[in-house]
C-alpha cells in the first residue's frame, strides 16, 4: 500500500491534534531512512540488521526528531522512546536510552551526498551521471515537501473569489494558488477547486485545450488533468478519459461529479493496446505516462525504495506513446509529459520516437512555473526547484508526411 493511502487509513484511529505531528515523523522518517540508519549505527555497537524491527523503529524516530525537529525537547524524545520501548521491545529499553542519551549530542559527520540526501544508490548514482554537477541540488530539492497547490474549477468560481472565501489559508504566488492547513473543506467539497501540483497544471496548460474539440487522456486516473482539461474546454466537446483499472475508473467519475463537469466520457480500457476505433479521432491526446516518480519524491518519499524495473517501464512508456501517436488527427497535438526526472524516461524516449515518426514535430508552447517560462523549444523539463515538482513536457504537432 502506498504511504499516503496508509496513513489516511491508520489516522482515522487517532485524535485530531496528534495527526500533523504523526504525518511528520511518518514521512519524515522515510525520507530520511538512510541516514538515520548511519546515525544510528555509529552509536551502536550491535549491527542494524541484528535489530528487532520494533527497536529500528523508536530509533529510526528519535533520531528523526533529534536532527529534524525543533519543537520536542531533547529529554521528552528519550523519554517517549523508552516508553515505547517498554510497550513494544521491553528488553531493549535500556539500550535504547544509552545510545539515544549519546545521540543528543548531536555529533557532526560528513556523509556521502547519497546518505546526507537518503537515496537508495539507483536513484542516486543515475542522477548523478545524468545532471552532474546539478545533482546534489536536486536531490536536496527532491527531500523538501512542496506546498499544497490547488486550482480553482473555472466552471464555478474566479481565482480571486476562491482566495477570498478561503482567506489567510490561501496565497498566491506568480499567479498560483496554494493552501496552508487542511487541503479539504467545504469549498473542495462543493467543487470550488481541485488540489494539484503546479507542474501538472502545467501539463494540462501545454496541451492547451479549446472548447468543441475532441480529447483523449489515455492514462487519465486518478483525473486531476482531466479535469482542467474539461474546464478549460468550458464543458464542451468530449473529453474521453481512459483507465486501466475499474477502481480507479470510479475514482474519477467522483471527482467529475464534485466538480460539475458533464463532457467527460470515461473509458475503461489499457492505454498501450490499439483502439481502432480511436484512430484519427482526437484534436489533441494527452499521455501522462506511467513513470517512476522521481519528480515528485518530495510529497511521495516512499518512490524511493519501492522496486522498479526501469527498463519494464520504459518500454510500457513507448508503447502507449506510439499508441496514442495514431488516435491524433492530421494537425493535431500530442502532449507526452511524466513526473520523474529520469532522462531516460523523458527526452531520450521522445527523441526515438520522433526519429521514428516523421509526422510529428515539436511544437513551441509556454508555461510559467515559478517565474520561469517554460517550452519555448517544445519541451519543458522542470526541475523540483521552490514550489515544483520535477516533471517533463513535450509537445508535439502532427504534420503532412515528409
Amino acid at each position: 500500500m502506498y504511504l499516503n493511502l496508509l496513513i489516511k487509513d491508520k489516522l482515522k484511529e487517532i485524535k485530531s491534534e496528534h495527526k500533523g505531528l504523526i504525518t511528520e515523523i511518518v514521512y519524515g522518517v522515510v525520507r530520511n531512512k538512510l541516514f538515520l540508519d548511519a546515525k544510528i549505527s555509529s552509536y551502536s555497537k550491535v549491527k542494524l540488521k541484528k535489530l528487532s524491527l520494533n527497536v529500528l523503529v523508536i530509533l529510526r524516530i528519535a533520531f528523526y526528531e533529534i536532527y529534524f525537529m525543533d519543537s520536542v525537547p531533547d529529554y521528552a524524545i528519550i523519554n517517549e522512546s523508552v516508553n515505547l520501548a517498554k510497550k513494544y521491545a521491553y528488553k531493549s529499553s535500556g539500550f535504547i536510552n544509552g545510545i539515544l542519551r549519546n545521540g543528543v549530542n548531536k555529533t557532526k559527520t560528513d556523509y556521502p551526498d547519497n546518505i546526507k540526501y537518503s537515496f537508495p544508490d539507483f536513484i542516486y548514482l543515475k542522477i548523478k551521471e545524468q545532471y552532474g554537477k546539478d545533482a546534489e541540488k536536486i536531490l536536496s530539492e527532491l527531500n523538501k515537501k512542496k506546498p499544497s497547490a490547488i486550482r480553482p474549477n473555472i466552471l464555478k468560481i474566479f481565482s480571486s473569489e476562491l482566495k477570498a472565501l478561503l482567506g489567510d489559508s490561501c496565497y498566491e504566488e506568480n499567479s498560483r494558488l496554494f493552501l496552508r492547513g487542511n487541503i479539504k473543506n467545504e469549498y473542495f467539497e462543493k467543487g470550488f477547486y481541485s488540489v494539484s501540483g503546479i507542474a501538472s497544471q502545467a501539463v494540462v496548460e501545454a496541451l492547451e485545450p479549446r472548447k468543441n474539440e475532441i480529447i483523449l487522456d489515455c492514462c487519465s486516473a486518478p483525473g486531476g488533468k482531466t479535469a482542467y482539461i474539461a474546464e478549460l474546454m468550458g464543458n464542451t466537446g468530449e473529453v474521453v478519459a481512459m483507465e486501466l483499472h475499474a477502481h480507479r475508473c470510479e475514482l474519477i467519475k467522483e471527482n467529475l461529479k464534485r466538480l460539475d463537469i458533464t463532457n467527460v466520457n470515461v473509458v475503461c480500457g489499457d492505454a498501450s493496446a490499439k483502439k481502432v476505433e480511436f484512430c484519427g479521432r482526437f484534436d489533441r491526446v494527452l499521455c501522462d505516462v506511467p513513470c517512476s516518480g522521481w519528480g515528485v519524491i518530495g510529497n511521495k518519499p516512499d518512490i524511493k525504495w519501492q522496486d522498479i524495473n526501469i527498463e519494464e517501464l520504459k518500454a510500457l512508456q513507448k508503447k502507449i506513446l506510439m499508441t496514442a501517436a495514431e488516435y491524433v488527427k492530421p494537425g493535431g497535438i500530442l502532449v507526452y509529459s511524466t513526473c520523474t526526472v529520469n532522462k531516460e524516461e523523458n527526452e531520450e524516449t521522445v527523441l526515438e520516437f520522433l526519429k521514428n515518426n516523421d509526422e510529428f514535430e515539436k511544437m513551441p508552447f509556454e508555461v510559467n512555473l515559478d517565474g520561469i517560462i517554460y517550452g519555448k523549444d517544445g519541451t519543458a523539463e522542470i526541475m523540483p526547484y521552490k514550489n515544483t515538482s520535477g516533471f517533463y513536457i513535450c509537445k508535439m504537432k502532427k504534420v503532412e508526411k515528409r
